[in-house]
């Protein structure tokens, strides 16, 4: 992979976009015939724009939990309410093969081609409505989808789903749970391919910055790790685990890394850097609560 990579940087400058849309042209004309890691590698690695690297990472996990929905088209997984997005939360209903409700977070917002949306059922499975997910193409009638700015990510647009009697067919709903099959093991996978994104990122930042060499090797260690721990059940606390020591270890070079960005990276870099690597810390509430319940499954 390496070899690739370094074949990437001599043949592909970095650029800078604007919008998600231009973005995700240049980025499926790269990964179109790449795995879904290689996808979160290689779009990550021609970023330098902390939001699309992010955006390599949640595309490639998006594949690879839904490889036969749209290939090679702007997905967003649409989980989180005015609730959040714990099973009970939910409150979008599929009944009657219509949608009714409201999703307050999709990535990528307008610019998204096709949306994959967590509801539930009239249909009662020990005790609990049973969850599904639906896919909804953007063309779909009775659907609208709201833009709002973040205060970070800025090129990449967020939006608010709204669904009132929306229409869906039963080839739209796919098999299996929709919360057990698809959102909790996700959230595993989202983890490993963003992380794996914007390593390589940084991975590219080191090679033509010239970073320390151990530094550098350290980068391209953590991102064989993540790819290794692809070939572990998602939902498995040994892959959890290793996942938080991968985080961990990351966290212990960072400052190392920071102090490289602040003496060789372009100012550009800098600023973006400074405003968007705030996401890297997103979600350590719900993370240290995944770790404590893997090592007690593990470790009693």
């Amino acid at each position: 992979m390496i070899e690739q990579l370094l074949q990437l940087a001599q043949d592909r400058p970095l650029n800078s976009y604007s919008s998600t849309k231009g973005w995700s042209k240049a980025y499926y004309q790269l990964v179109k015939d790449m795995s879904p890691f290689e996808r979160a590698i290689f779009g990550g690695f021609t970023c330098q724009q902390f939001s699309f690297a992010f955006m390599a990472g949640y595309q490639a996990a998006l594949e690879h939990m839904f490889p036969t929905v749209a290939p090679n088209n702007l997905k967003a997984l649409c989980v989180s309410e005015e609730k959040g997005g714990h099973p009970k939360a939910i409150q979008t209903t599929l009944i009657n093969n219509q949608l009714n409700g409201l999703k307050t977070y999709i990535t990528a917002g307008s610019e998204v081609e096709h949306l994959l949306v967590l509801c539930k059922t009239d249909e009662i499975v020990d005790s609990r409505p049973l969850l599904k997910m639906v896919h909804l193409p953007k063309s779909t009638d009775k659907m609208d989808l709201t833009d709002f700015e973040l205060s970070f990510m800025k090129e990449v647009k967020h939006g608010k789903l709204s669904l009132k009697d929306t229409p869906i067919s039963e080839r739209q709903i796919l098999d299996g749970d929709g919360f057990s099959a698809y959102t909790k093991p996700f959230r595993t996978l989202e983890d490993i391919c963003v992380s794996a994104a914007y390593q390589a990122m940084l991975l590219r930042q080191a090679i033509e910055c010239k970073w320390a060499e151990e530094l550098r090797d350290q980068i391209l260690l953590n991102i064989y790790t993540l790819k290794n721990l692809l070939s572990l059940p998602l939902l498995d606390p040994n892959t959890h685990i290793l996942l938080a020591a991968n985080e961990e270890n990351f966290e212990q070079f960072l400052p190392n890394i920071e102090s490289h960005i602040e003496k060789t990276a372009s100012a550009p870099f800098k600023a973006d850097w400074a405003l968007n690597k705030k996401v890297i810390a997103l979600g350590k509430k719900i993370k240290a609560a995944r770790l404590s319940k893997a090592r007690s499954r593990l470790f009693g």
